[in-house]
C-alpha cells in the first residue's frame, strides 16, 4: 500500500486498473481525482494482476495521502475487485458515501462536490449518477448521454436498458447494506445485476442532470459488444432482470431486439448506439 488510511474520510473512491490500461489515460484519471473540489476522500485503487511497469512505477510514486493502492497477483474481474475494496471499506463506518470510477475516464472537478450535495440534500435516495459525455481515445466528443433522472424514471427505463451510468455512481452504505455486494456469477453485466438487486432490495436511485463524467470509449468498444455470445448473454442477463423485477412480457420482446441488435456488423451497431437512444 501506498498509504495507511486515515479512518476519517466521509467518502470512498473504488477503482480497479488493469494489465491494457494506459499510462496516458490513468494519469489523466488521477489528477481529476486530485483536482476535485470536494477533498474529503480516499481512493482505493485496485491492481487487478500485473499492470504495465510504467503505469505501476506512475501509481506506486504518487505522493498523495489519500491514495490507497492495493496489488493483486492475478487478475480476477470486475466484480471480484469491486467486492474486495468493498470488504476493506465498508467495516470502516466513517465512508458515509462510496464512489466508483474506472482508470481511463475523468470527473469534472465538481463531480464528488455535486453527489455529495445530493446524497446529503436527499436522505431517501441510495445511489446516485450523472450523464456522461462518451469521447473517444483521442478526448473528442462522441455522444452525450442522457439517463433518467427521478427513481420512478430509472425504474421504468430500466425494464429496458440500464438506468445508470456505472463509473459516475456514488453509492449511500445503505446500497450495499439493503442489496448486497456484487454479483459474481455474471459473464458480464456486474452492474446491471447490482442495479436489480438495489431496485428488488427497494433502494432508491436517481440521476444528477448534468455532465459530470467523460466516459471513453476505446477502438474495441463496439467490437466486443457483439456477436452470438455477447447477444446470448445479453438475453439472459434482461430476462435475469425482468424475473427479478417482474417486468413483464414485454421487456421480454425487448431484450430478445436487444440481444438480435448485438448480431449486426460493427458499422451498423455503432449507428444504432448513437440513434436510437
Amino acid at each position: 500500500m501506498a498509504s495507511k488510511n486515515t479512518n476519517t474520510c466521509t467518502l470512498a473512491v473504488i477503482m480497479a486498473v488493469y494489465k491494457g490500461d494506459s499510462l496516458q489515460y490513468t494519469r489523466i484519471a488521477v489528477e481529476s481525482l486530485q483536482n476535485q473540489t470536494f477533498t474529503d476522500y480516499q481512493c482505493f485503487l485496485l491492481f487487478d494482476g500485473p499492470i504495465a511497469d510504467d503505469l505501476d512505477k506512475y501509481l506506486s510514486s504518487l505522493d498523495d495521502k489519500r491514495f490507497v493502492l492495493i496489488k493483486n497477483k492475478d487478475n480476477q474481474g470486475l466484480a471480484k475487485s469491486m467486492n474486495q475494496l468493498l470488504t476493506i471499506i465498508l467495516p470502516q463506518k466513517n465512508f458515509r458515501y462510496i464512489a466508483r470510477m474506472d482508470a481511463d475516464d475523468i470527473n469534472t472537478k465538481d463531480r464528488f462536490e455535486k453527489q455529495v450535495a445530493s446524497l446529503d440534500s436527499h436522505k431517501e435516495i441510495d445511489c446516485v449518477g450523472s450523464w456522461a459525455i462518451e469521447i473517444n481515445g483521442q478526448g473528442e466528443e462522441y455522444y452525450r448521454k442522457q439517463m433518467p433522472v427521478t427513481h420512478q424514471e430509472c425504474y421504468e427505463f430500466f425494464s429496458k436498458r440500464d438506468c445508470m451510468i456505472h463509473p459516475t455512481v456514488m453509492f449511500r452504505r445503505s446500497y450495499f447494506e439493503k442489496a448486497g455486494m456484487y454479483p459474481e456469477d455474471t459473464y458480464f453485466g456486474e452492474d446491471t445485476i447490482m442495479w436489480a438487486q438495489g431496485f428488488a432490495a427497494g433502494c432508491k436511485f436517481a440521476n444528477i442532470p448534468e455532465f459530470l463524467y467523460y466516459f471513453r470509449l476505446n477502438e474495441q468498444f463496439f467490437e466486443r459488444r457483439r456477436g452470438i455470445k455477447h447477444a446470448q448473454s445479453i438475453l439472459q442477463l434482461r430476462r435475469r432482470v425482468n424475473k427479478m423485477l417482474h417486468y413483464g412480457v414485454k421487456a421480454d420482446i425487448f431484450a430478445l431486439l436487444y440481444a438480435l441488435a448485438k448480431l449486426m456488423p460493427e458499422k451498423i451497431l455503432n449507428l444504432i448506439y448513437k440513434t436510437a437512444r
